[in-house]
């Protein structure tokens, strides 16, 4: 159904809701704002706090879903993005920041590292949740270059404008997931570029960012080979998912191939920081 039949069918019904975690609306000021920027009248939104019944629900349908194993998206979704990035544009305020680093920042092992790379090349690190929904969206608007690792904050690409550039760095081997359909919604210049040794299960939230080869080829840099910080970060994340019990066998490696076994090479020359760390290498 599209949103002018709904608004005539249904305008005047009430709007119920389930609060996100048991916090009323009022309380998740970023959602609500987002809410204002749609023009939906948050006014008529009734949390439901306890057992309620109704004569008849309607239910809203899916706009981003799964079919036979394929993620697609409606009509509906890319009307709602383009009415976000509409907001965006009649409102932009001039920025100096053209390229920004999205950080995503929670057990993310060597992410600050990376974002220091990305400084170095003239990007901006910003974390996302300190900033109000409008200093987002302006800044991403704003933006000529949107980098970041693949998940959350990467999907903030949806806000930028057409054919800005993006720069993606996969979490773990072959990891791109839902990003490639998101870049669909609007015109976009994606690029993905592996800079990751996460080599364990990926059912959690752990994950191990190198300065690989492929990241400085991809600005130019000439490679020499990893780093210590390199080694220092990996066998902190290797520590850290033995310590937490979420590591038996490593699930990513094949997806890695000469990568990996090159950097495991080169690590076990480095006695000093495996006995530092503890770990042993078969």
């Amino acid at each position: 159904m599209k949103s002018a039949e709904f608004n005539h069918d249904f305008k005047n019904r009430p709007l119920v809701y389930i609060p996100f975690e048991g916090q009323p609306l009022e309380q998740q000021k970023n959602f609500r704002r987002l809410l204002e920027i749609l023009e939906v009248d948050i006014y008529r939104l009734q949390p439901i706090t306890q057992p309620t019944r109704f004569e008849n629900i309607i239910l809203p349908d899916e706009s981003f879903f799964v079919i036979n194993g394929r993620h697609n998206f409606t009509d509906e979704y890319r009307e709602t993005i383009e009415n976000i990035r509409s907001f965006a544009l009649r409102n932009k305020k001039i920025t100096s920041l053209n390229k920004i680093y999205y950080f995503y920042g929670r057990h993310q092992f060597g992410e600050e590292r990376l974002a220091k790379y990305f400084q170095s090349k003239g990007f901006t690190p910003i974390l996302p949740e300190k900033l109000t929904v409008d200093e987002q969206l302006n800044l991403l608007i704003n933006a000529e270059v949107f980098a970041s690792t693949v998940g959350s904050c990467a999907h903030n690409s949806l806000f930028l404008r057409d054919n800005a550039e993006a720069i993606f760095i996969p979490r773990f081997a072959n990891s791109i997931y839902l990003q490639p359909l998101l870049d669909q919604v609007h015109p976009i210049n994606a690029n993905y570029v592996d800079s990751s040794m996460s080599i364990f299960n990926v059912n959690h939230d752990s994950f191990c960012f190198l300065i690989s080869r492929q990241l400085k080829q991809f600005f130019g840099d000439k490679f020499d080979g990893y780093e210590e910080d390199d080694f220092k970060i990996f066998l902190q994340y290797i520590a850290y998912s033995i310590r937490t019990g979420r590591t038996i066998n490593p699930k990513q490696v094949n997806g890695y191939g000469a990568i990996y076994k090159d950097f495991l090479e080169q690590l076990s020359r480095r006695k000093d920081l495996l006995n530092a760390y503890g770990v042993v290498f078969n």
